[in-house]
């Protein structure tokens, strides 16, 4: 035999409060995480740019690389070939490449300190 449950009005209204307070728990449990999430990136800087208006995309590349070291060692790695390579000179696109270079130059500052502030305390890079 099934058994008829009777939900009264005040049983209804409670279920359903009791519902909102669980949910408003869960969006405020989930706002505080995509917070501290955000937090943890914010001493990256997400672009830099130069006066001329390039920019290069930081983030993207900790991202892609795992680390903010592991993207200064890649970015390092690309302006050293460029140089061990002639340099600018051997470019038909001269400023194009001194521009470049320059936005190289102001994300390996960014990524400098980026870095430094996420290794821990008594450990050295290369």
């Amino acid at each position: 035999m099934r058994y008829l449950t009777l939900v009264t009005p005040m049983d209804a209204l409670f279920r359903s409060l009791f519902a909102r307070a669980l949910s408003l728990r869960c969006a405020v449990a989930a706002f505080g995480l995509i917070c501290v999430a955000a937090h943890a990136q914010t001493q990256c800087p997400g672009y830099v740019e130069t006066d001329a208006g390039s920019a290069f995309d930081v983030a993207s590349i900790i991202r892609d690389t795992g680390s903010p070291q592991s993207a200064l060692d890649k970015v390092r790695n690309a302006v050293a070939r460029v140089n061990a390579g002639g340099g600018c000179s051997i470019f038909r696109e001269r400023r194009a490449c001194e521009e470049t270079l320059t936005l190289a130059d102001k994300a390996i500052a960014a990524l400098q300190v980026c870095a430094a502030a996420k290794m821990p305390k008594g450990t050295a890079h290369g």
